[in-house]
């Protein structure tokens, strides 16, 4: 439970990945990325239940196995590469009866989060009474987005429209989403429709636990830090 309520975990997959396919299905030390996932969110000291939402048969069989499974598959035009994850996460709600309380969205693409990982963001934002959402992020190196450019009618020019001589090490520190973790109640989820609205608390986690396999370069990064571990 968090802040006196139940803590639902919501792992969103699907079939038709094409950045990198079958993504959702491979493994790590012989575990799909689903069943990791699932099994490291039962061994939190707060998650009460966990559910997937899938529209492919293969991965509701794995979620049925380790009983995280609802009613039914996820509706095909819920699970399209234009179809947005807060409405699969609504129809999963309604479909499991989860009226009240939090959920935390837990993605399979960023696997090498760890329980002490999401323990601590809950612990956090428990501890946050301001704090409307807890967001997990990391550190953003390079390129900062002060020295993004783009090509407008042929001429390369400031994507933000600054100066992109500024020496970087004078620039502000930022940082950008790495996928593992949003937590916030349903109630706020369903009154501003996103996973970070206002007032949202930032968990920082390092980079060697971020990386987030959305392309074949980050699907090569994972590998050359896991080695063997990972089969496809």
């Amino acid at each position: 439970m968090i802040r006196g309520e139940k803590l639902t975990a919501v792992i969103p997959v699907r079939s038709g990945s094409t950045g990198i396919p079958g993504k959702n299905l491979l493994k790590i030390e012989g575990e799909t990325l689903i069943e990791r996932t699932i099994k490291k969110a039962k061994k939190s000291k707060f998650v009460d239940n966990i559910w997937v939402t899938t529209d492919d048969p293969e991965m509701y069989k794995i979620a049925d196995r380790f009983g995280a499974a609802p009613p039914s598959l996820r509706p095909s035009d819920l699970a399209t590469g234009e179809a947005k994850t807060i409405d699969a996460v609504k129809h999963l709600l309604k479909d499991t009866d989860t009226q009240s309380g939090y959920i935390v969205l837990l993605q399979v693409t960023t696997p090498l989060w760890t329980v002490e990982d999401l323990d601590h963001l809950c612990k956090e934002f428990e501890d946050n009474k301001g704090a409307n959402a807890a967001v997990s992020v990391v550190k953003h190196d390079a390129p900062h987005p002060n020295k993004v450019m783009k090509i407008d009618k042929g001429w390369l020019q400031s994507y933000l429209g600054n100066n992109v001589s500024v020496p970087r090490q004078s620039l502000p520190e930022v940082y950008a989403l790495n996928g593992a973790f949003y937590l916030l109640s349903i109630s706020k989820l369903k009154e501003v429709g996103k996973f970070v609205p206002d007032r949202s608390m930032p968990f920082v986690m390092p980079a060697e636990r971020s990386v987030n396999l959305d392309g074949p370069l980050d699907l090569a990064l994972l590998k050359g830090l896991l080695g063997d571990a990972i089969h496809t």
